[in-house]
């Protein structure tokens, strides 16, 4: 079976997220055999090409759960005994799924990474796998939370439950949103909405429990629901603010996701609530939240969250310059160092070089002759791409001055 177990686990991946619950249940104990009974590096690579990056939160949470069943298997000193680029993906891979939407995914994300930390040499590792500084905070955010791995109960929190009204409240929305019927579910969707005018308090209040259902809506199979949920959102944020903040990390990463969509309804949606965040929420907070999502990202998606960091920095670095430099600077360096001279990134789709461009014009605004001095000490390859960058900016300005005269 080694030779097919690719083929069958994006089959039976496929089947984990149908509306059936026999058959979820089905493939889900299916890949379970799989996972135990098939060789763990072969079963490891069929997951992380199937089922990790999948649209679908429900195939991403099987995916990752059995994919915890592998790595439990195989251990941290042979996981992290492979060459660099395999274990750069893995680690990316469980960082990504340690910030899903899905509380359960986000579980299963942690776990692993909880495994690998147990190596005397982790943070070797970590070093050579994510030179981000960004990336380096995410998981140290991630390591300080991994003392009480608890896989989550479905079950609503007491600080939450203030009075029988509403745990029937909650409980109705809940259902609502994870119905069958696509109907009934923009009907919760319509639903929150409503609670977000009437009773904001009540959704900030159970912002992580409403979001982890709220969120299957944000990448709903049915492009009516998808595209629904995104204009709903853009209508929660200048109400609900900073109560969104506990769930900021995982919405910017469900609305990036979208931002690929061939879908032009769901595309401009999810460009709208990029737009409002940064219009009604925490700018600096935006910023890194930004950042940390660029080396995940490709094709219109990084074209336009780069594009509007480059906005973000203006008005963050005023006011924290050390909190923009620390968050923003690798993600310029990322792209100096990686980025061909036609503007494209090795295993990514869409060409950068007009929103860099525009990154390295913006901090340079900022920093002045501060950024000159960093870009020195960098490698000849990233000093050119930046001047090159700079040039591009103030050709494409020069063109443009005359039509204003």
């Amino acid at each position: 079976m080694d030779q097919e177990v690719e083929e069958i686990s994006r089959v039976l991946l496929q089947k984990a997220g149908d509306s059936s619950d026999f058959i979820q249940k089905a493939a889900d104990q299916s890949l379970g055999i799989m996972a135990r009974s098939v060789m763990p590096s072969r079963t490891m690579a069929a997951l992380m090409a199937n089922g990790v990056n999948h649209r679908n939160a429900l195939i991403r949470k099987c995916a990752a759960e059995h994919l915890l069943t592998v790595v439990e298997q195989i251990g941290a000193e042979k996981l992290l005994s492979g060459n660099r680029e395999s274990t750069e993906l893995l680690v990316q891979t469980l960082v990504k799924l340690a910030q899903d939407c899905n509380q359960d995914t986000r579980f299963y994300g942690r776990k692993m990474l909880n495994i690998l930390m147990s190596h005397s040499k982790f943070d070797g590792y970590l070093k050579q796998c994510l030179p981000s500084r960004d990336l380096h905070d995410v998981m140290a955010a991630i390591r300080s939370s991994c003392d009480s791995l608890v896989l989550p109960q479905p079950m609503m929190r007491r600080s939450s439950l203030r009075s029988l009204e509403v745990m029937e409240q909650l409980k109705e929305l809940n259902k609502l949103l994870m119905a069958k019927e696509f109907q009934i579910r923009m009907q919760g969707i319509t639903l929150l909405t409503e609670h977000c005018k009437n009773n904001p308090q009540l959704v900030s209040s159970n912002i992580i429990q409403i979001f982890d259902a709220f969120a299957l809506r944000l990448q709903d199979s049915n492009k009516k629901v998808n595209q629904y949920a995104l204009e709903s959102v853009a209508s929660m944020i200048p109400i609900l603010k900073d109560g969104l903040n506990p769930v900021l990390v995982s919405m910017v990463t469900v609305v990036t996701d979208n931002l690929n969509s061939k879908n032009s309804g769901i595309y401009n949606a999810a460009v709208k609530v990029l737009d409002t965040m940064i219009l009604h929420l925490d700018n600096l907070l935006l910023l890194q939240t930004f950042a940390s999502r660029v080396r995940f990202i490709s094709g219109r998606a990084l074209q336009d969250i780069t594009d509007r960091l480059s906005v973000l920095v203006a008005v963050a670095y005023p006011r924290k310059p050390q909190v923009t430099e620390r968050h923003v600077l690798p993600v310029l360096w990322y792209f100096l160092s990686n980025m061909i001279g036609n503007g494209v990134l090795p295993g990514k789709s869409g060409n950068v070089r007009t929103v860099v461009s525009k990154l390295a014009k913006s901090l340079h605004e900022q920093m002045g002759a501060k950024l000159e001095e960093y870009v020195s000490s960098q490698s000849q390859h990233m000093s050119k791409n930046f001047r090159d960058l700079l040039d591009m900016e103030l050709h494409v300005l020069s063109i443009k001055e005359p039509a204003h005269l």
